[in-house]
């Protein structure tokens, strides 16, 4: 009986150092959407080209870092005219990727199994070659192992250089993606 107790003993440390390792995520595909006014002209699209890579260690996520991008081209409003000025605007040959870099979630975040966390995410956007910081609420939720994230946010392309002749101060965006371990 003695001989079974370190075995297992040493069998759950592994386990739980394991569970709270840092690993690597990653999110292959993932969906944004956008709404943007254009003078009077509601202008909506989507991407489903949302790719992510993000470490952290669960259950506590608030040391996670990564990043999701985006590319420009890939954005879509189904008007192949509204799509050329958006690329134009957005510089897109030129600035290929739209990166939103995450340097850490708010302290406290702790994510468990079944659980949607809602949180903030610490991070800089980087768009047509300017870099700014920007907070973005976060909706976690764990299940068997993978991360859901989904937020829904607005800034002002402006603040990008991303000027269009009577376009809005304010663009609306939904990202969600999955991320899986690595």
């Amino acid at each position: 009986m003695r001989a079974a107790w370190p075995s297992r003993f040493f069998g759950v440390l592994l386990l739980a150092c394991s569970a709270a390792s840092a690993g690597d995520y990653a999110a292959d595909s993932g969906s944004l959407g956008f709404d943007y006014r254009v003078t009077f002209i509601g202008v909506r699209g989507s991407s489903s080209s949302v790719q992510a890579a993000v470490s952290f260690m669960l259950p506590d996520v608030s040391q996670a870092s990564g990043s999701v991008t985006v590319k420009a081209a890939s954005l879509r409003t189904g008007n192949s005219l509204q799509e050329d000025h958006m690329r134009g605007a957005l510089g897109a040959e030129r600035y290929p990727d739209i990166v939103y870099t995450l340097s850490g979630v708010n302290t406290g975040a702790v994510l468990s199994e079944g659980q949607t966390l809602a949180t903030t995410g610490l991070g800089k956007l980087t768009l047509k070659g300017v870099t700014r910081s920007l907070s973005v609420p976060l909706k976690l939720t764990l299940n068997s192992g993978k991360v859901n994230v989904a937020t829904q946010f607005k800034f002002n392309p402006y603040d990008f250089g991303v000027e269009y002749l009577g376009g809005s101060d304010s663009i609306a965006i939904n990202v969600a993606f999955v991320l899986e371990a690595r």
